[in-house]
């Protein structure tokens, strides 16, 4: 089994950003390579990326909003050890965490769980597609411009 930490493709927020893409692109790229190339000898590959920002070394050095609105680890690990449960013709998915989990029977009470903050749902900043969320993955050079965009959400 091979699970890619990287998003899923999309054509937008490319603009500033493009050496960061490339690394997380690639490596989603490379996990549908993957998955394509060995479907038939047992190999699974993924992506796999967290629906917000989930609580780590990076989100608290780079400041990434409040921990109210990060989620816990913890999320990731349950999903990877569904992905090393699953058929070997569940294969070449780019999974958000929580769409995943939610494909198999999760409900809303059981992400309260992976809440840093047990009482705020955390906004899903990674998992949206369209608006300027896309500026917070990995554009530390605007920490500050986000925290305040963060605020406004």
């Amino acid at each position: 089994r091979i699970i890619c930490m990287s998003p899923p493709l999309a054509p937008i927020g490319f603009n500033g950003r493009t050496a960061y893409n490339v690394s997380k692109f690639g490596m989603t790229m490379v996990a549908l390579g993957v998955a394509e190339e060995y479907q038939d000898q047992n190999i699974t590959a993924h992506s796999l990326w967290p629906a917000t920002i989930i609580e780590s070394l990076a989100s608290i050095n780079f400041k990434l909003g409040e921990r109210a609105m990060w989620r816990k680890p913890e999320i990731l690990s349950d999903c990877v050890i569904g992905l090393i449960g699953e058929g070997k013709s569940f294969t070449g998915k780019m999974l958000i965490d929580e769409l995943y989990l939610r494909s198999r029977g999760y409900k809303d009470e059981d992400f309260v769980k992976y809440r840093c903050d047990p009482n705020v749902e955390p906004p899903k900043l990674l998992m949206q597609e369209t608006s300027d969320v896309w500026i917070f993955r990995g554009d530390v050079k605007k920490l500050d411009e986000d925290k305040e965009k963060l605020k406004e959400l």
